[in-house]
């Protein structure tokens, strides 16, 4: 039974303003939802950044595991706001209080000593005696994900991402010092991309490409690849806003990765390149129609990005990627989403 003189918050990494229209469009049994935002999503520039995220990551799990009691529904817009709050839940083997949610649900297993540590951490966090649902942009990776947790398929939320349409105030934007309007094409993101592919591809191609990316340590040997290691956030707006071509190489089609930048670039009418296969593929992109799709062929991505470039069937792709980009992957489209199937389900 929903108590709904509780208070429903939503848990969020980042400025209430990013997620506003998300939060308003939330109701749980007729009843709205509040943000509590702890910011964590900051610039990393080294481990030092990175241990202070996961140091907030800690905090507010536990913080609002304390205060649980408070609370009725529980939505984890940063995920792990939500996840350490069930894993201490679980370690600690409470009653229930709570309906929670973890949004935007990804898991990538890690590598080396800490591997079996982080296993079981995730396993505890996704406790069905305390994790209602989680929610994912791809039905491929939701079953994955109950496969490997033993997770209930019936407890997973399937819907698009979503963010702001922040056209007017991205699309003036001045080009980057040394880059001019529709003259270069990017690839931008940190989490499971493959520059090395897109590098290697990019021989022969005669259209300048900047990659944006503080972790890749790959070579780039091609004078035509300019690699940029210290540009985040709101920084990184003019370079896509201005981009000729936007480029998503994923690396492991099976993890829900790129979304973001996706919509970011569909939004500002950017022709776009997205490899398949990939959870973007199988969500957000009709070929030819929002966007291209290409495998991670040399030959075939070749041929891919000069039809984006020089072929008058793709003029009007960047109109196109706009016009379903406010269709149907606005953040208040996907907050009326959510709330609809937690409300059907709970």
């Amino acid at each position: 039974m929903v108590d709904t003189r509780k208070e429903n918050i939503v848990l969020a990494d980042c400025d209430f303003s990013e997620i506003q229209s998300f939060v308003e469009a939330m109701q749980f049994h007729d009843s709205p939802f509040v943000s509590k935002n702890h910011i964590s999503n900051f610039k990393r520039t080294g481990k030092l950044s990175e241990l202070r995220r996961y140091a907030i990551y800690f905090y507010t799990g536990l913080r609002y595991f304390l205060t649980r009691k408070k609370y009725g529904a529980i939505v984890g817009w940063q995920q792990f706001y939500a996840l350490i709050l069930c894993f201490f839940c679980s370690v600690f083997n409470v009653k229930k209080h709570n309906t929670v949610v973890a949004l935007n649900f990804t898991y990538k297993e890690k590598k080396g000593r800490f591997s079996k540590i982080y296993r079981w951490f995730m396993s505890k966090c996704l406790d069905k005696r305390y994790l209602d649902y989680i929610h994912v942009p791809s039905f491929e990776y939701a079953d994955a994900v109950c496969k490997e947790f033993d997770f209930d398929r019936d407890r997973v939320i399937v819907t698009t991402f979503g963010i702001n349409d922040d056209y007017d105030l991205m699309s003036g934007l001045e080009p980057p010092i040394g880059f001019e309007k529709d003259s270069y094409a990017l690839a931008i993101g940190r989490s499971n991309r493959d520059y090395a592919f897109l590098i290697k591809a990019w021989e022969g191609i005669d259209y300048p490409l900047v990659i944006i990316s503080d972790t890749y340590k790959g070579d780039v040997s091609n004078d035509n690849i300019t690699l940029i290691t210290n540009v985040a956030g709101e920084e990184s707006y003019p370079y896509i806003s201005n981009c000729g071509l936007m480029i998503i190489p994923i690396d492991d089609g099976g993890i829900c990765s790129g979304d973001t930048v996706l919509l970011t670039a569909m939004s500002l009418k950017r022709k776009i390149i997205v490899t398949a296969p990939s959870t973007l593929a199988e969500m957000y992109v009709q070929d030819k129609e929002n966007a291209l799709l290409t495998q991670k062929d040399v030959v075939t991505f070749k041929a891919t990005v000069e039809k984006a470039l020089y072929d008058e069937e793709c003029a009007e792709l960047g109109e196109k990627a706009r016009q379903s980009f406010l269709l149907d992957f606005s953040r208040q489209s996907m907050g009326k989403k959510v709330s609809l199937i937690m409300n059907g389900r709970a």
